[in-house]
């Protein structure tokens, strides 16, 4: 089968299409045939050596994919083979096939093919996860960092279907009128945000960076901070002094992996997501898909420029 490996950390230069044997499926796992595969920053950060979970090169990226079982381990109910299903399988989806833990396995409803699966998948996980942390409620008023990025257009949606009155930070006005369509009440350009004194019960932030400390000082008395992702690097050295000269309002900060979390817990939630998708409630958004064999160019793209929702590699 056809597979991306990374026989070397470095730039998306090192990622290499090889022919590999396809792998058989063990105990507790089915084999997939893939469809469509989800390129996200996580991926980008493996490729570099900068991600702990992959800290050795030789390995083939990709944490989730959509596609078609095609068999199942011994423990395994022959049934399953043929299902069309979304998988968390952290490693492996850049590939023609996969095997994943059945645990992190979630047949596809009618109506939700694979693409819309993959874009929906990580990125609509963690800004459900995020929002549910932080207790997000109807007349809430919320704002979300990277609200173009893959997990920023979800939590968006998501934040405007649970009543809230959502601010949307993006880089661009064309970027902030599609972010209206998705539930956008307000949009600030990223560039000048920072002059904003607006104050908000809830930031989604998967951004980071250096502005990290400004935005956690917009949060009103007994605010929720999401930090769920770091696009843009690391934070100032005195971005946390938010939290001590707002002492007096309770502000709480939630770091977010979901690397936390078990495959079961992620397959039921990512259920839960599918369900609205099917009625378009709920949007997986695609920026842009890619053969599989030039996932080096998604990786240059996904680098290079602003991505909006996400981008899909296809076999």
């Amino acid at each position: 089968m056809l597979a991306i490996t990374v026989p070397t950390f470095g730039g998306p230069d090192v990622l290499r299409a090889a022919e590999l044997p396809v792998p058989a499926p063990g105990p507790g796992q089915v084999l997939i045939a893939v469809e469509s595969a989800g390129v996200g920053y996580v991926d980008v950060m493996a490729r570099a050596g900068d991600y702990a979970p992959l800290a050795e090169p030789g390995f083939v990226p990709g944490l989730e994919a959509a596609g078609t079982v095609t068999a199942t381990g011994d423990d395994v109910d022959p049934a399953w083979t043929g299902r069309r299903v979304y998988a968390l399988t952290w490693r492996g989806a850049y590939a023609e096939q996969v095997v994943a833990d059945l645990a992190g396995v979630v047949p596809l409803p009618t109506g939700v093919d694979a693409e819309t699966a993959v874009a929906l998948g990580v990125n609509a996980l963690v800004a459900r996860t995020g929002l549910r942390r932080a207790g997000v409620q109807a007349g809430e008023r919320v704002l979300v960092r990277g609200a173009g990025g893959g997990i920023g257009v979800h939590a968006v949606q998501l934040a405007a279907a649970a009543g809230s009155e959502v601010t949307a930070v993006t880089s661009s006005a064309e970027r902030g009128a599609r972010l209206r369509e998705l539930g956008a009440a307000h949009v600030q350009d990223r560039a000048t945000a920072r002059e904003s004194a607006d104050a908000y019960d809830v930031v989604v932030d998967t951004v980071a960076g250096p502005e990290l400390g400004h935005h956690l000082g917009r949060l009103r008395a007994n605010g929720r901070y999401v930090l769920c992702g770091g696009a843009g690097g690391a934070p100032s050295a005195d971005a946390f002094d938010a939290i001590m000269t707002g002492f007096h309002r309770s502000p709480t900060l939630i770091a977010l992996s979901l690397n936390s979390l078990g495959a079961a817990e992620l397959a039921a939630a990512a259920a839960e997501l599918f369900a609205p998708a099917t009625t378009g409630e709920l949007r997986g958004i695609v920026d842009e898909r890619f053969p599989l064999a030039d996932a080096h160019r998604a990786h240059e793209r996904l680098e290079a420029t602003p991505v909006f929702g996400r981008l899909t590699l296809h076999p």
